[in-house]
């Protein structure tokens, strides 16, 4: 097992290589980055003849001991972590061109709540949360999920992500798509509560493009309006050109810098995003 410290900016990280050998020939190996916190984003690397033929990634965590010294923040800092171990195995493996993952990020929309008890004049408070899959919230939003944004990644298939590019440009931006679908299919489609269709009508005539339409929601709402059926919805259109079991991020990837957007990156403020593959991490990119 080897240690390496690593600084990138204002924070300090440790990288540990574990290798797993069977008679005298590389099993395994395991790249893990953190701080005091040491199994914060981990790769798995497959061996074959001594020589590395893919990498996977099993877990991402976030805990602000990820970082030496300085406490990692949900932001950029999570995404600098992830780059700098991504970098440091391409550096040490330059014939590894990709690693795969899973994205099982969601999102949690909470709504509070205040009802009356029985028993006391006081009136119990609460939150509802509703976790939903980012990557559909994503998409809705910012045209892109959050690994596409900032990681530039994409699916496997070359072929189907070209094509899910096209639908998605199709989908939110082309005004025909929009016309086509009445407020009554939409809602046949979607399947919103009846307590929110009447708000969603009024975005919705409101709006020559779907992107319009989502764009028109205030942000403080967006949530709330569209937890229910996001995922319904962007199913509907996507389920033969997207799914989120086979993506790829190539390497070598850049620290800085993720696709060129004009339009600022969009999540929820307060909320946490988080990929369940074996362990839990919560990345709050409200501002990024």
């Amino acid at each position: 097992m080897e240690q390496t410290i690593v600084s990138v900016g204002k924070y300090k990280f440790q990288i540990t290589d574990n290798i797993l050998l069977l008679r005298e020939q590389i099993y395994s190996r395991n790249f893990k980055i953190g701080g005091a916190y040491t199994e914060c984003f981990n790769v798995s690397i497959t061996y074959n003849d001594n020589e590395p033929i893919s990498a996977y990634i099993p877990y991402i965590v976030y805990d602000p001991d990820c970082s030496i010294d300085i406490p990692l923040d949900r932001g950029q800092g999570s995404i600098i972590m992830i780059k700098t171990l991504l970098r440091h195995i391409h550096k040490k493996l330059p014939t590894l061109t990709e690693v795969k993952f899973e994205d099982k990020s969601n999102i949690e929309c909470a709504t509070d709540y205040e009802i009356q008890t029985k028993s006391s004049r006081n009136k119990k408070k609460g939150t509802h949360v509703y976790p939903i899959p980012l990557y559909y919230f994503s998409i809705a939003f910012n045209g892109e999920t959050w690994y596409e944004k900032h990681l530039n990644a994409k699916q496997k298939n070359v072929n189907k992500h070209s094509k899910y590019r096209e639908k998605i440009k199709y989908l939110l931006y082309s005004e025909e798509v929009k016309t086509k679908t009445s407020f009554l299919q939409f809602l046949e489609i979607s399947q919103p509560p009846l307590s929110i269709v009447d708000e969603l009508e009024n975005y919705y005539k409101k709006s020559s493009t779907f992107s319009e339409f989502f764009q028109s929601m205030p942000k403080k709402d967006r949530c709330r309006l569209v937890r229910d059926w996001i995922s319904i919805f962007m199913s509907y259109h996507l389920n033969d050109v997207f799914e989120n079991s086979d993506w790829i991020i190539d390497l070598p990837i850049t620290l800085h810098g993720g696709n060129k957007k004009t339009r600022k990156y969009y999540c929820p403020k307060g909320f946490n995003t988080y990929n369940k593959s074996y362990r839990d991490f919560g990345i709050d990119i409200t501002n990024m």
